[in-house]
């Protein structure tokens, strides 16, 4: 059989004095952002010879596609970065 439930003891948990009612600044480091990655994706048609060099290109600089096509559309744009 369940123990009755002491009231008197739950009296411990309740605010003393007026400090108590004050609301207390808390810290709170803030989170990383849940939002999704904004990714897109296309699908280019191209001659077979001109996907190969593209390929071998970023393989050769060790390069995801999405870098070297930054990278050619930065070249073309003329804000060619030397990093």
């Amino acid at each position: 059989m369940p123990r009755s439930l002491d009231l008197d003891r739950l009296k411990q948990f309740e605010p003393q004095g007026e400090e108590a009612l004050q609301p207390q600044p808390v810290e709170t480091a803030r989170w990383p952002s849940r939002e999704p990655v904004r990714d897109g994706q296309i699908s280019i048609k191209a001659p077979t010879e001109v996907i190969a060099r593209f390929r071998r290109l970023c393989k050769d600089d060790r390069r995801t596609y999405a870098d070297m096509l930054e990278i050619l559309i930065n070249a073309y744009e003329g804000k060619l970065s030397l990093d």
